[in-house]
């Protein structure tokens, strides 16, 4: 991306889409980026989405933060930022378009129309979260309108969008008006990243071993090489465990970092609601689950796919497990493609996607779950409230479902049941 960004590497896009599963470590790289831009004169202006933060989820603050970030970084711009101002002082109030031609682009037009050397000025603007931004379609709106606003910038302004893979994105970036203006990053789990996390967890519990309060009190040898394994392993190449583990077990000045590690491994109870080591991924799980429409056949999914799908591997062989979208749907009577619809709104934490072998329904559309924390969570109604999956449940209606197919169909020549 840096090469890019200086224009070392020949790469024509005005956009930077970069883009994985929730926790594969996007704000991380764009929080880095930008300080790294920042000391190197690269960084005209950032704007982070935060679902949380009412000012930081809202698109109305957008354009006002960004122009005033330019105005900071060129200082020159800053008279002809603030006539645009003085002359309508509703400006804020108009639509996203209008806002960015009024206080981005024309000033900016106006400055170069004087001959101010741009030569040494900061090009780069970094988004990050667009993803939590109030409103799909907004967020669809955003990426246009920068698309057609900074196509009439008088210099070459460079913009890195992180976010999801969400689908109306995906489909936004491929659309006719936007494609040809983006490039593509994608941080995949395909290139696993369990190494770094291990590195990054032994060198954060290190860190707690000689700084925190009460390290006089951690034990020589903690953690183990097994435990760091497991908690690397357990991290599924997403960077949002690792840092929330880091986080609970050595943000507690008042409590023994390796009790608390053993709660994140429940080998110790939590000590109260306030004690609960996963606030941050919960909130993530949350605000993923939320998204989705019909939360029963979320479930239904989940539930083959957590509950049912565990107990075929561990039997030997007469059963295939249910993960392509092609056999949940068959599994649960549902019309082909109805498994895929319900997943794409997570496409943050499930992967749905088509085999590159093969085109029919069976081969394609194989369903991953990127998170292995995913089934805590799920399977823990302290934790998960209406998106608690009950095992006794999902069993239940599994056996239904089995029934049903066993009387209608009965066993395939293989003597295995057929979906």
């Amino acid at each position: 991306m840096l090469g890019w960004i200086k224009g070392e590497i020949e790469l024509e896009a005005l956009i930077l889409w970069l883009y994985g599963a929730a926790g594969a470590g996007k704000s991380a790289i764009a929080h880095s980026l930008a300080e790294i831009c920042e000391k190197d004169g690269y960084l005209l202006a950032t704007f982070f989405f935060w679902k949380t933060a009412a000012e930081r989820s809202d698109i109305s603050r957008f354009v006002a933060t960004i122009a005033y970030q330019i105005a900071r970084a060129i200082p020159a711009s800053r008279p002809f930022i603030e006539m645009v101002v003085d002359a309508d002082p509703m400006i804020f109030q108009q639509s996203v378009d209008a806002q960015l031609l009024k206080l981005v682009i024309e000033p900016l037009k106006h400055l170069y129309s004087t001959g101010f050397d741009f030569k040494d000025s900061p090009f780069v603007i970094i988004t990050d979260g667009l993803d939590e931004c109030q409103g799909s379609g907004v967020q669809s709106r955003l990426v246009k309108s920068l698309v057609t606003a900074f196509r009439r910038s008088p210099i070459c302004i460079r913009i890195i969008i992180a976010s999801r893979p969400e689908v109306y994105l995906q489909s936004t970036f491929n659309s006719s008006s936007v494609q040809p203006c983006v490039a593509r990053l994608a941080l995949s789990d395909k290139h696993s990243a369990e190494e770094d996390i291990y590195r990054f967890l032994e060198d954060s519990f290190d860190k707690i071993k000689r700084k925190h309060p009460l390290a006089s009190y951690i034990p020589s040898c903690w953690p183990s090489v097994g435990v760091l394994h497991e908690l690397a392993c357990k991290s599924s190449g997403q960077f949002i465990f690792a840092s929330t583990t880091v986080k609970y077990v050595g943000g507690d000045p008042h409590k023994l970092p390796h009790h608390r590690l053993d709660v994140i491994r429940s080998l110790r109870p939590p000590k109260g609601e306030k004690d609960m080591p996963y606030a941050d991924l919960n909130s993530l799980y949350h605000h993923v689950l939320s998204n989705v429409n019909d939360i029963e056949a979320m479930k239904q999914i989940l539930g083959v796919l957590l509950i049912l799908n565990p107990l075929i591997e561990s039997k030997s062989g007469c059963v295939r497990c249910i993960d392509t979208a092609y056999r949940m749907d068959k599994f649960l009577l549902w019309e082909l493609g109805e498994t895929k619809a319900c997943l794409s709104r997570l496409a943050s934490i499930i992967e749905c996607a088509s085999s590159q072998s093969g085109h029919r329904p069976l081969d394609g559309d194989r369903i991953h779950i990127l998170h292995a924390s995913l089934s805590d969570y799920l399977l823990d109604p302290s934790r998960s409230n209406q998106f608690y999956l009950c095992q006794e449940s999902i069993f239940g209606d599994c056996a239904a479902y089995g029934l049903h197919h066993l009387c209608r169909k009965g066993l395939n020549e293989d003597g295995a049941y057929s979906f």
